[in-house]
């Protein structure tokens, strides 16, 4: 229903007049309609150069006298004026309900503050986005990476990944949003609804993680403080070694050549985000892997 008064022709007809009393009260109970009013007062508090409208009118007045064609001169400004203004009207619209998105690539991080103060923290080659108006009575963001929020309180605050929603009040969490899925909480309570309607929502306590691995919840009790990567390093408990290298690949502007390595090889432990020969380093000699990095230092090959 939003995307039948969302458009040109509808807001034009609007604008002119032209609609039935069915279309008109229809439109007035819409969403778009609150927004644009909402964008029209905003609009009004903006202070722009004063206009000496009598003496606009003389002018207008004047020019058109000394024009053979008045009338379709007449014509033809009000329908360049009614253009502009649906085109105004309609990019406004656009502008204020469109979305703003915030991503990072290899091994950037950012940190994003919102209009309700809450803070969003992205890890590399991660992104969100949000709809620019309304923020406070609609805190939801699309999300994919991995990101640390610290979430003020307010209304509800939804994080829509492909797996499923995590939703609170105000909190601090940790999600990761990649192959491999898992969300942490650090402070208050979190709820994971999961898109696949086989599992329950489940709602999370300070110091508890779930992970999704094949298609199973798999719940656990953590204890640190802050995610590892936020403190400049990725680690890992007893996990492939293909999680491992993508996670490098993530950090680091580098390609894996791999040759008959076995990288279903389980791993613990961890690698800086800093310096690309010390995370090598201690992620492949303790399995016996050999290395070699090329001369841009944009190649590795693996061998025994």
């Amino acid at each position: 229903m939003k995307e039948k008064y969302a458009n040109e022709e509808f807001l034009t007809r609007w604008l002119a007049g032209e609609l039935s009393e069915e279309e008109l009260a229809g439109f007035e109970a819409s969403d778009v309609h609150r927004q644009l009013m909402a964008i029209d007062d905003a609009a009004k508090s903006l202070k722009g150069p004063e206009i000496d409208v009598e003496k606009a009118l003389l002018a207008v007045n004047s020019k058109n006298q000394n024009t053979q064609k008045a009338p379709k001169i007449k014509r033809l400004w009000a329908f360049s004026a009614a253009a502009a203004c649906i085109a105004l009207l309609f990019a406004s619209y656009t502008y204020f309900l469109g979305s703003k998105t915030y991503s990072t690539g290899i091994g950037e991080k950012e940190t994003i503050l919102l209009a309700d103060g809450s803070t969003i923290t992205l890890n590399a080659n991660s992104s969100i986005s949000y709809r620019r108006f309304n923020w406070e009575e609609d805190r939801a963001v699309d999300f994919d990476g991995e990101a640390f929020f610290d979430v003020s309180s307010g209304n509800d605050f939804t994080v829509k990944t492909s797996k499923g929603t995590v939703s609170v009040l105000g909190t601090q969490f940790n999600i990761k949003n990649r192959k491999d899925f898992k969300v942490q909480c650090y402070e208050g309570s979190i709820e994971f609804t999961p898109l696949d309607t086989n599992h329950p929502s489940m709602r999370l306590q300070k110091g508890v993680e779930i992970s999704l691995m094949n298609g199973e919840i798999h719940q656990k009790q953590f204890s640190k403080n802050t995610p590892d990567w936020k403190n400049g390093f990725s680690s890992f408990s007893e996990q492939p070694l293909s999680e491992v290298l993508d996670e490098l690949t993530i950090q680091y502007p580098i390609q894996f050549k791999i040759d008959a390595i076995d990288i279903n090889r389980k791993f613990t432990g961890n690698f800086t985000h800093t310096h690309l020969e010390n995370a090598l380093k201690t992620t492949l000699e303790p399995m016996g892997i050999q290395y070699h990095v090329s001369t841009d230092k944009r190649i590795v090959t693996l061998s025994e």
